[in-house]
């Protein structure tokens, strides 16, 4: 089965990385690189193949803007969902990327709801969501992130249960 990649790119260090964990902890079994400007996405681009690109629109060397119209003067990479990750909200700036051939826009700041929602119609138009959830480990059904509760319960996990779902259900008294 093959894997599911993204390319996240953005100057922004804490960008990358809150964009990478949202779709990490989401999706666990993505692949994710990422860029920090459109120059070097340039070379990983000429080098590796993405189902989606996730990118800025203002950074040093080559701007968001600048990739995507280079994306979609590859013949390889003309159709790949391209979304832009920006504060550029404004009817001008729409347009320009509309017209240069974006996918999608994700508004800064956003919600991990927000982007997940962006991606996952970007991958369903691509053909690869249900790729990339069958990919995915089984996840538990707890209400405890598995990761947190684990290292609270030394390892075993399974053996805490909600109180409320542990508590006898009383009878209610007309």
């Amino acid at each position: 089965m093959s894997k599911v990649s993204v390319l996240v790119v953005d100057d922004a260090p804490f960008i990358r990385d809150l964009v990478k964990k949202c779709l990490r902890n989401y999706f666990p079994g993505i692949v994710i690189e990422d860029a920090v400007n459109g120059r070097k996405a340039q070379v990983l681009l000429e080098r590796e193949r993405f189902d989606l690109v996730l990118c800025d629109w203002e950074m040093p060397e080559m701007s968001g803007l600048e990739l995507l119209t280079w994306c979609r003067q590859q013949e390889a990479l003309k159709a790949m969902p391209f979304i832009m990750v920006t504060s550029r909200g404004d009817k001008e700036n729409v347009v320009q990327a509309i017209q240069a051939g974006v996918s999608d826009f994700v508004g800064k700041p956003f919600t991990n709801e927000q982007l997940l929602t962006k991606v996952k119609k970007a991958l369903t138009k691509a053909g690869k969501l249900d790729t990339l959830l069958a990919s995915a480990p089984t996840r538990a059904t707890s209400a405890f992130a598995n990761d947190s509760l684990s290292a609270l319960t030394g390892g075993k996990a399974e053996t805490v249960r909600p109180a409320a779902a542990a508590a006898p259900v009383a009878a209610a008294k007309p």
